[in-house]
């Protein structure tokens, strides 16, 4: 069973802000159709059985932020216009109409962000091929033998013990996590080691550009390291947990640990019920139809956005249509299992 998995904020975003010039009666729909015909273009490339799109829910952040109050916030100072806000929410909202008839799974959850979301969903289905659509750099501490990403800046599908590039430096994909706890990240706000930024860290630990390391090493190393110079003061940072805002301790790597860690996902019970359901039951089918999909398209003007030919409606939605034969199927197979 082969799954692919969107973290739908991030893959709505790339096509909204990329696709800037493509309008419908003076409505932007760039989002929209760069959204699904991702979705067309990896059911074909992957040989899916399932798609699964995860959203930031309402106030995703707020349980990481009682941890650590600074946590993105700086993204309430992100200037956007009206306009351009309203546009985009019109958009996120069409997207999950469309993805309902469409046989796409999807989930949001008040408190919830869509990386834990993806990261229950991947400890919960050992029995899945699962492959990840997102550039967030989080999601790649998730890769392991049966889940792999793809980063759409790169253009690239990293799996297992490769090297990817993180800040325009090489490192073994496993250390991103790593990365991130000691030199902190700026786009969630999160604080790093005073004065230590990944070029910084990559001097002095270079091991973390080829394979998998902890920060038990790190510490362990830094501590020899300062043995031997108890002058260099960006070892004594390390040790001590020196940030910006203060001198932390141990204090340091635990929150910054919690809140960059995806092993225990923050999630409500309700979320984790309703993954559990995404990756154990059938869809209903109830209401969804291909036809309203056309319909959709139409109004929207994503037809003309397509290839000009005489089979461009068949072209586009067969991906779609296969999509819908294997979810159906599968409660085929149940019944005839149950019988």
């Amino acid at each position: 069973m082969s799954v692919l998995l969107v973290d739908g904020d991030n893959l709505l975003t790339i096509g909204f802000f990329g696709l800037k010039n493509h309008f419908y009666k003076g409505k932007h729909i760039g989002g929209i159709y760069h959204f699904i015909n991702t979705l067309r273009r990896s059911f074909e490339t992957y040989h899916l059985d399932k798609i699964v799109v995860f959203w930031d829910g309402e106030n995703g952040s707020h349980q990481r932020r009682q941890i650590y109050h600074l946590y993105k916030e700086n993204r309430r100072n992100r200037i956007r216009s009206e306009e351009e806000l309203d546009n985009y929410n019109y958009q996120r909202n069409r997207i999950k109409q469309y993805l309902e008839e469409l046989y796409v799974r999807q989930g949001e959850f008040e408190y919830c962000e869509t990386d834990d979301c993806v990261a229950y969903y991947v400890q919960n289905s050992p029995n899945e091929t699962k492959i990840i659509y997102s550039s967030d750099g989080d999601l790649t501490q998730l890769v392991s033998e049966k889940t792999s990403i793809y980063n759409p800046s790169h253009g690239k599908l990293y799996k297992s013990n490769d090297i990817i590039t993180y800040s325009h430096e090489d490192i073994h994909i496993s250390n991103v996590k790593l990365v991130k706890m000691l030199c902190g990240d700026p786009s969630d706000n999160i604080s790093g080691i005073k004065s230590m930024g990944l070029k910084r860290l990559l001097s002095l630990y270079p091991e973390i550009k080829n394979r998998a390391v902890t920060i038990e090493e790190i510490l362990e190393r830094t501590n020899l390291l300062f043995e031997d110079d108890k002058t260099n003061w960006l070892y004594k940072n390390i040790l001590t947990g020196v940030t910006k805002y203060g001198v932390f301790g141990n204090e340091f790597f635990e929150i910054n640990k919690r809140i960059v860690s995806l092993e225990e996902p923050f999630l409500t019970d309700e979320a984790k019920d309703t993954i559990n359901s995404l990756i154990n039951d059938l869809l209903d089918p109830e209401g969804r139809s291909y036809k309203n999909m056309m319909k959709m398209m139409t109004e929207d003007g994503i037809f003309n956005l397509l290839p000009k030919s005489d089979d461009r409606w068949t072209n586009f939605l067969n991906p779609f249509l296969r999509l819908t034969r294997k979810e159906k199927n599968k409660k085929l197979i149940k019944i005839k299992n149950y019988d």
